[in-house]
């Protein structure tokens, strides 16, 4: 034994010996150690990257679902593309969200909750804008869907007679006495400026103005250029990722002759929503994402709208 070990011993000190003479092997063995160092801080910072693109990915997908498109229900779609048609048509809604309940409107005003529901076909048969929402459970309500419908009139509108003498004169009443207006008597108006969203304050006035005279039995009572006025009681500006700018007003009265009197009606105006991608529900979130913005509300000068009386009135003719 005691043999063995010495044989051993020897030939350690011969190996030592060796590679202390042979620089090339000690330089290979040095190469073998840095390389093998190399190897495992490269194995490292392989390790520190792939959990860096996790928090990363992870932190998107949050950003994603926090973003302003996460939960919103999804836009209504129309049977049929806008445009113009020959002779009536029938346009129908659906949605894609489980649950949507359609509502839609045909006057140019943004649809609401409070607007006509969508319950089947809707017939175009003349000019038409064509609003419609989608407002699902537990969602946002959709961006609107638009589209102008325009039938061609192929029929030659027939002469109207002109009125006899007798039925244009006007029905003479006692002096001093007043005819009713019910509630609810439509008023015609249209807006006497514009109005945009991107200047537009809560609290605003509008000015209006009556586009027909209001009759009752043939006697006018409101003449056509009696100012009207409205008053802004809601804006959105638009904002990045495509969000629209949003405009609500109310009608409040008309001035006839200094009596003010009080009318009712509301309604909205909503600009044009620029998602970054409106096939999908979640959008790729980022910096042109949050710089996109959709456009401005605007109601312009002219624009009509029908109020209504909100409440009994009686007036005398108008002079």
């Amino acid at each position: 034994m005691r043999n063995l070990l010495a044989v051993f011993a020897l030939l350690l000190l011969i190996s030592s010996a060796t590679l202390a003479q042979d620089p090339g092997a000690l330089a290979a063995q040095q190469a073998m150690q840095q390389a093998q160092q190399d190897a495992q801080q490269a194995q490292q910072f392989a390790m520190q990257a792939a959990q860096q693109a996790q928090q990363d990915a992870q932190s998107a997908m949050n950003a994603a679902n926090s973003g302003p498109y996460f939960g919103l229900t999804a836009t209504p779609k129309f049977s049929i593309k806008p445009g113009t048609y020959s002779s009536p048509t029938k346009v129908r809604l659906t949605d894609s969200t489980r649950g949507a309940i359609i509502y839609y409107s045909t006057d140019g005003w943004t649809p609401t909750a409070s607007s006509q529901r969508y319950l089947g076909p809707i017939t175009i048969s003349s000019t038409t804008t064509l609003q419609a929402i989608a407002i699902a459970p537990n969602l946002q309500r959709s961006f609107v869907a638009s589209g102008k419908y325009t039938v061609a009139d192929t029929n030659l509108a027939s002469p109207v007679p002109a009125p006899s003498q007798a039925a244009s004169a006007a029905p003479q009443i006692p002096p001093g006495e007043k005819l009713l207006l019910p509630q609810g008597t439509p008023v015609l108006l249209a807006f006497a400026a514009d109005v945009n969203s991107h200047t537009a304050s809560v609290g605003d006035q509008i000015p209006m103005t009556v586009t027909r005279d209001v009759q009752q039995d043939g006697v006018v009572l409101i003449k056509t250029g009696t100012p009207a006025f409205g008053t802004v009681i809601q804006v959105d500006k638009n904002t990045g990722f495509g969000l629209p700018g949003v405009l609500s007003f109310k009608v409040d009265y008309l001035d006839l002759n200094g009596t003010l009197i009080r009318l009712c009606g509301e309604a909205a105006r909503e600009g044009e929503a620029k998602p970054p991608n409106a096939a999908v529900l979640i959008p790729v979130v980022g910096p042109l994402t949050a710089l996109r913005r959709g456009t401005d509300a605007v109601i312009k000068q002219g624009t009509p709208f029908t109020a209504f009386l909100y409440t009994d009135t009686s007036l005398a003719p108008a002079q």
